[in-house]
């Protein structure tokens, strides 16, 4: 990754960038192999089995809102304390260790220990999602206004590549175990869980070596401070224009987008899908979204970051209503190739698109604010769609919620104003 071609010329990456943007494809095998594919299907079949599907799908939508509930409260206050105490690296590095020892964990949970498993993938979901509360803000550390969107596509491409590689060998020990000297799936399973942990160590590493802290410790209490930081932006956050809209917009659709990641595994399971058709659609998403997430930056360059945050809510409106009607195992690929085709530019172009918005001496806090929108919207969205799930009995009815999510989003959306217009 010593340059890549994007836009209109070559653009040199520092090496703390570069660190930055290798970092994204360790810890993206956790939401690929753990939090898309696997834990869905074995939480499904082997965890959870004997209950019904419905409960099943109950069961995992709150247990993603449970977690991310905690995260709603918690990750403002998370990037005001390094805002104040020069400690980003340390918490960074912090959550990343506890989520990577729970996931690891999740290999010596037995078989029908829905509770146990639910309870550690918890809080690796919330230490993952905490972590990159303070990844997040890095961005503003490792770029300036002219690269920004382009090194946030970088780490959503190359999470992609490194999660999809691994989830590529993971699939492959699903599919012929005694290739790789195991008895069964389930036991390909969880090592899977375990090779994760391991990829998510080894690419933590150069971000630790490589990004140091900035800016100066302020004396007094850091939870004091970041408490008061917190509360006066609560109060005066509104007055900020752009970035109240902007995230208010965010909170909704990119629920829409947490939510199909999360659930789309178990909804193709409940439509009778096999498990191998399954994550055969996944190894796709990875792939498509490797190349097409390089090329949404640059059309972000073109048309501008917010219209090409609406067109993405536009053809994703186009995805649910395509998978209302899901029948087959080739229907359900090109569904993932469409999910493919969108997913890394509606979250990169997000991303960079609220960096520019926000004060960037406070990005820690802000990018809090940040991740609690995001997550607050992942807490209503399977929230959602457990209870039309549970209400109607049918797993399709989960998709009306998840469209008007996008919309709303849309709509809100297009009151927000770029720094190239007029206020």
């Amino acid at each position: 990754i010593k340059t890549i071609s994007v836009g209109m010329s070559k653009t040199k990456l520092s090496t703390e960038a570069k660190a930055w943007i290798l970092y994204d494809g360790g810890n993206s095998a956790f939401a690929t192999t753990v939090i898309a594919a696997f834990f869905p299907i074995f939480f499904n079949d082997f965890w959870a089995t004997g209950l019904e599907a419905e409960v099943k799908t109950a069961y995992l939508g709150w247990g993603l809102t449970i977690s991310n509930l905690v995260l709603l409260f918690t990750s403002p206050f998370i990037g005001a304390i390094t805002d104040v105490s020069r400690t980003t690296k340390l918490l960074f590095s912090g959550f990343g260790a506890i989520s990577i020892i729970s996931v690891a964990i999740l290999f010596f949970v037995p078989a029908g220990s829905w509770l146990q498993a639910l309870i550690f993938f918890g809080i690796a979901n919330y230490c993952f999602a905490a972590g990159n509360t303070l990844y997040d803000k890095m961005l503003v550390q490792v770029s300036n206004q002219d690269n920004i969107a382009k090194i946030s596509s970088y780490g959503f491409a190359f999470g992609y590549l490194g999660g999809g590689f691994l989830f590529l060998i993971n699939a492959a020990m699903t599919i012929k175990p005694e290739f790789f000297g195991l008895s069964s799936v389930a036991d390909a399973v969880r090592w899977s869980f375990l090779s994760v942990s391991v990829w998510w160590t080894l690419f933590l590493i150069p971000i630790l070596l490589k990004i140091q802290d900035k800016g100066v410790s302020l004396p007094g209490s850091h939870f004091k401070m970041a408490y008061s930081r917190v509360i006066n932006t609560l109060r005066t956050v509104s007055s900020k224009k752009n970035v109240f809209i902007f995230l208010l917009a965010f909170f909704l659709y990119i629920d829409g987008v947490h939510t199909i990641m999360a659930m789309a595994a178990d909804f193709a399971l409940n439509l009778g899908l096999p498990s191998s058709d399954i994550i055969v659609a996944l190894i796709l998403v990875q792939f498509v979204a490797f190349p097409t997430t390089l090329l949404w930056s640059k059309f972000a360059y073109k048309f501008g970051e917010k219209n090409t945050l609406l067109f993405t809510i536009f053809l994703y409106l186009l995805v649910i209503a395509y998978s209302a009607f899901l029948s087959n195992a080739i229907e359900f690929y090109i569904l993932a190739s469409m999910v493919g085709a969108i997913q890394g530019g509606i979250q990169s172009i997000s991303r960079s698109y609220y960096a520019t918005l926000i004060p960037q001496d406070e990005s820690g806090e802000y990018f809090g604010f940040y991740n609690m929108f995001g997550r607050a919207g992942a807490f209503m969205g399977p929230a959602l769609v457990a209870i039309f799930v549970t209400f109607f009995q049918d797993t399709r009815f989960g998709l009306i919620p998840i469209a008007a999510l996008f919309i709303m989003g849309a709509i809100i959306l297009l009151k927000v104003q770029s720094n190239n217009e007029s206020l």
